[in-house]
């Protein structure tokens, strides 16, 4: 079983197209802080999770060096699921309700995240340990800064929590705009030294606080969307119309699979990571697509201020 963190074929081109089909989702992607990246230990990035596979895919975006991400272990059930997933450097986590047997597997997944960050290669970790489609954050969950202890009694750099807020202007409908920000990072191996004496509990209380408030500091700042030029935005409307409906006839194999499947979720938060999958399986439908998502949110729009 190979490591996460080594190189191998096929890894970086296949990010490039997964870069591609991400970004036609979304009318404009906006990525901010870059730069405060750590240059100088091992890093563990802490997005909030408010959209489901798009978060991780958004993520790459950002980051576009190797990176490993944490997903709940009932999807490795097939090995051969688990082996393509493993692949794309992504190791189970379990959860509570998976219960004790499979809980207790974390360990070793825990030591594995350790050795990728020993080898320099960033991992993510949703730190409120699931994903909600609102704004805002569910309470933070300690493990996040369990593992960040473990990097930090192992791994002889310092080792840095990086708070990165996701922000999508819409949760159920593609073509929207998301913005990427990336906060100032928290440096665990001094914040655990100088809470050397104090009770583990209230150390992890407090950094869950904190990386909380970091994130929340990083969402709900996309610019509200404009409401007026009414008229204008009707002829354009009146304008966009035919190319519109080639659009819609020739992207139909996209947004009707979309529809259809989507109306059989009972999340809908899953919209943009079905559109994705589409647009991953069907490259030659994105443009047209692309088209018909943009001119129909123009539409959806204009009838919203009609109202």
């Amino acid at each position: 079983m190979h490591k996460i963190w080594e190189e191998y074929r096929g890894y970086f081109l296949l990010r490039r197209y997964v870069a591609l089909c991400t970004r036609s989702c979304f009318s404009s992607v906006r990525i901010e802080g870059t730069e405060n990246f750590p240059k100088d230990g091992a890093v563990i990035v802490a997005p909030n999770h408010c959209c489901a596979l798009m978060d991780p895919m958004v993520v790459m975006l950002a980051y576009r060096d190797k990176l490993g991400f944490g997903a709940r272990s009932d999807i490795f059930a097939n090995p051969r699921t688990g082996a393509i997933l493993r692949w794309l450097r992504i190791l189970p986590i379990a959860r509570e309700r998976n219960g004790l047997s499979e809980v207790a597997k974390n360990f070793d997944v825990f030591d594995e995240i350790v050795d990728c960050l020993a080898h320099d290669v960033p991992y993510c970790l949703y730190s409120e340990g699931m994903h909600r489609a609102e704004r805002g954050m569910l309470p933070v969950k300690k493990g996040i800064f369990r593992i960040a202890k473990l990097a930090v009694e192992r791994i002889d750099k310092p080792v840095y929590v990086v708070p990165m807020g996701l922000d999508y202007e819409y949760f159920f409908r593609t073509q929207g705009r998301v913005a990427i920000r990336i906060g100032e990072p928290m440096n665990m191996t001094e914040l655990f030294a100088a809470a050397a004496d104090r009770p583990e509990g209230d150390v992890y209380r407090d950094l869950c606080t904190e990386l909380r408030e970091r994130i929340l500091a990083l969402i709900g700042r996309l610019p509200e969307r404009r409401h007026g030029q009414k008229l204008l935005r009707a002829l354009a409307g009146l304008v966009l119309l035919p190319l519109f409906l080639v659009c819609a006839v020739a992207g139909f194999p996209i947004w009707l699979t979309h529809a259809i499947l989507l109306s059989r979720m009972k999340d809908k938060a899953w919209s943009h990571t079905l559109r994705f999958v589409l647009h991953l399986v069907l490259p030659l439908f994105i443009p047209f697509d692309i088209g018909f998502g943009r001119i129909l949110n123009l539409y959806r729009n204009l009838f919203e201020d009609l109202k």
